[in-house]
């Protein structure tokens, strides 16, 4: 009898240490980003991780997923450049969004997400890319509330949400599961709260309180996007 206790009380820890170990793998794991996204000072702005470990972020398929499935919080066809967002031809992302793995593939914004500016040309032309000018930024409140309106939408769930994920990848099981009662109600709840704080750093949340202030700045990578930026200011026309 003790000896099949023993046995039990074994196999039951082995049990709870691998999947302790799964679970911590795919939520926490981080994966560094593909050399692609930072191998230059310009694409470290645009689309490097800034304190991505202090934020859920939004799921990478919930983000790919919100235009497609809410079409008509948005101000009008294109997705998230109907938003006034710059975008890079060729690429897959806005500039200002950093796609990076932490356990679950995750969409953080950064600094170019409100420093980054466009500027119109002709209409058989792409917008201009400005990588900052002085004194000014984007105004980021349209896509805040895009993603509030979102999650205030009866549609924020699993099941919507899977019919267009099904299109673009085919999840397993396990990360069905996770999307499913972890990522996407989570997801929601932080979205509702405020959209903000899910998708920032604190250090990027105090900047854009008060923006003056270069107090935030402690991180070695944020001090080099902010002397990067501060380089490619543009001074606005008088």
């Amino acid at each position: 009898m003790n000896k099949t206790w023993k046995r039990f009380a074994v196999a039951l820890l082995v049990l709870i240490v691998t999947s302790g170990t799964v679970l911590w793998s795919k939520i926490y794991h981080v994966h560094a980003q593909p050399p692609s996204m930072t191998d230059t000072g310009q694409n470290r702005y645009f689309y490097g991780s800034v304190g991505v470990e202090e934020t859920t972020g939004i799921p990478y398929w919930v983000w790919l997923a919100m235009p497609r499935l809410f079409p008509e919080h948005m101000p009008g066809p294109g997705g998230y450049a109907s938003l006034g967002m710059a975008w890079q031809e060729g690429t897959e992302m806005p500039i200002g969004f950093a796609k990076q793995q932490i356990g679950y593939v995750r969409v953080t914004g950064n600094c170019a997400l409100c420093h980054v500016m466009i500027r119109p040309t002709q209409p058989d032309q792409a917008p201009q890319i400005l990588p900052a000018i002085a004194g000014k930024t984007t105004d980021i409140q349209p896509l805040l509330t895009f993603f509030q309106q979102c999650a205030a939408d009866p549609r924020f769930n699993a099941d919507e949400f899977f019919t267009e994920i099904d299109s673009d990848t085919t999840l397993s099981l396990f990360d069905k599961a996770l999307y499913r009662y972890v990522l996407i109600p989570r997801t929601r709840r932080a979205l509702l709260n405020d959209p903000a704080r899910i998708i920032f750093s604190s250090a990027i949340q105090a900047h854009r309180r008060n923006p003056q202030s270069d107090a935030p700045f402690s991180d070695s990578e944020i001090i080099k996007i902010r002397d990067y930026i501060r380089q490619q200011t543009l001074r606005p026309a008088r």
